[in-house]
């Protein structure tokens, strides 16, 4: 069910009624202040099992605070898929004659119900219930008050959703200025680096080792950052870590002062409270140069300045990793806010040998003996495209719009820019037992988009065999995608008469 744009008058009404809802259902309520660094966050909660998943995870949590910016309420809801009834009679289709006909014309039940006002969104709605997660959220503009609620309050369905209310957060702290990153920052003497990547690219390990040797550290995932004119601080918000198995087990002798809270139900992450190690905490703490890793087969780790390909890739993974999971992959000014915060910092290429202690200490002595540049790297607005994971992310830098591929639609861009001939490449294409019956038009449809977006202009300018990966393609589900995540939402290109 999907409610839009309600007068003011109405959406005062849902919202007093859902304050009413939860203090007669749930009446007992504690309250504690995080302090995120830029913001102070007051935390309401109708339920105790909320207060230890909060002090353990969070960084900065008090009983008592000056002032707040925002308010986050919180409860366990013991019947999600039935809240919404709660909130207007409009909602409830046993009061309502008009939607239980609706419903029953449908012919199904509901999965979601959500509020869209387009003053806040176009894209995130502002009040959700999502059936299937047993989550509801929602947001009151007038009070800058936020709402959460969850069915399950296990420690390890937070992290399998990512940090504790990292979304909620994000809203929070979010201004012409500040925002939260995926990104990781550690530093030795106030010269902070920013590692820029998304996940599986060695950052973790690597901070989180440097902050066990004695680093400055802010985050090793989630942090906000703050422009200040031409400075950038960092803040950290949490106080736990997350580390691969592998990682623990390599990781087994350091870890000696944290404390594991939890793995993140799919267990392929064991997390771990790390507040013991406070003395090595930073709050605004300075950013001087931005880090792109990448693990190689190298025997010794080394680092030099970015090409400017490779800063390009590095920013197009700090800014899609974040957007994508503080779902704002659609909200233009808030990508070109984030790229604004860094694109004039230096950007340094870390190559990660197999020895996490190696690099760890090479990044001691490259800060230990670390000037900044006297003539820096001039940035260009322009199209730029990252290929991680056999999935292409592509930033145009000056409309703040973010494109991506399937794996066979980036397979297919990665022979055209190797110089591959369009009519070998669709030729064998639709040779492949399974592909879309109108391959040939979607094809062009896609290249044409690909021409207008000037994304071959790097391409080697020569002719290379084609090159089709057929479990990229069958795990595509032998389909074409690229989508475009606007202002406006997410828009497939290759649809056929559009």
């Amino acid at each position: 069910m999907i409610v839009k744009d309600l007068p003011e008058e109405k959406l005062g009404e849902i919202f007093s009624n859902l304050d009413e809802y939860i203090e007669k259902k749930y009446g007992k309520k504690w309250v504690k202040y995080v302090n995120l660094g830029t913001h102070v966050l007051r935390i309401v909660s109708y339920c105790d099992e909320y207060k230890p998943l909060i002090e353990k995870q969070l960084m900065y949590v008090s009983d008592f605070a000056q002032n707040y910016d925002a308010t986050l309420v919180i409860w366990k809801e013991d019947d999600i898929e039935n809240l919404h009834k709660n909130l207007h009679y409009d909602f409830n289709s046993k009061l309502n004659l008009k939607l239980r006909v609706e419903m029953i014309a449908l012919k199904r039940k509901l999965r979601f119900f959500k509020v869209f006002d387009k003053k806040y969104s176009k894209t995130n709605p502002l009040i959700e219930s999502n059936f299937a997660k047993k989550t509801f959220s929602a947001f009151n503009e007038a009070s800058n008050t936020h709402y959460y609620a969850v069915e399950n309050l296990e420690p390890e369905e937070f992290i399998k959703e990512g940090h504790i209310f990292i979304q909620a957060i994000n809203k929070v702290v979010k201004g012409t200025k500040t925002n939260v990153v995926h990104g990781a920052v550690v530093g030795m003497n106030n010269n902070g680096v920013l590692f820029c990547a998304r996940g599986q690219r060695g950052k973790s390990t690597l901070t989180v080792l440097s902050m066990l040797k004695g680093f400055e550290y802010v985050s090793d995932d989630y942090l906000v950052l703050e422009k200040d004119g031409e400075n950038l601080y960092s803040y950290p918000i949490y106080s736990i870590i997350t580390l691969s198995p592998k990682m623990y087990n390599e990781l087994y002798d350091e870890l000696k002062d944290c404390r594991f809270v939890s793995n993140n139900a799919r267990k392929d992450k064991y997390v771990f409270n790390i507040s013991n190690l406070e003395n090595q905490f930073r709050t605004k703490y300075p950013i001087k140069v931005c880090m792109f890793p990448e693990i190689v087969k190298d025997k010794e780790p080394s680092i030099k300045l970015c090409e400017k390909e490779e800063k390009e890739r590095a920013i197009v993974q700090l800014i899609q990793s974040t957007v994508a999971q503080m779902r704002d992959i659609c909200n233009q000014d808030v990508i070109k806010k984030i790229l604004n915060m860094i694109k004039d910092f230096e950007f340094y290429k870390i190559n990660l040998c197999s020895d996490i202690y190696k690099n760890t200490e090479f990044l001691r002595e490259f800060l230990k003996n670390y000037k900044e540049q006297s003539i820096k790297t001039k940035f260009e607005d322009g199209v730029f495209v990252d290929i991680t994971f056999d999935i292409a992310n592509i930033l145009d830098s000056k409309t703040g719009t973010i494109y991506q591929m399937n794996k066979f639609a980036t397979n297919v861009f990665e022979n055209l820019l190797s110089g591959a001939n369009r009519n070998e490449i669709l030729e064998k294409i639709k040779n492949i037992k399974g592909v879309d019956e109108n391959i040939s038009l979607l094809f062009n449809i896609f290249v044409k988009e690909i021409d207008n977006l000037s994304l071959l202009k790097n391409s080697v300018g020569k002719y290379s065999e084609v090159f089709l990966k057929q479990d990229l393609i069958a795990e595509s589900g032998f389909e074409l995608s690229f989508k475009k995540f606007g202002d406006e939402g997410t828009k497939e290109l290759l649809k056929i008469g559009e």
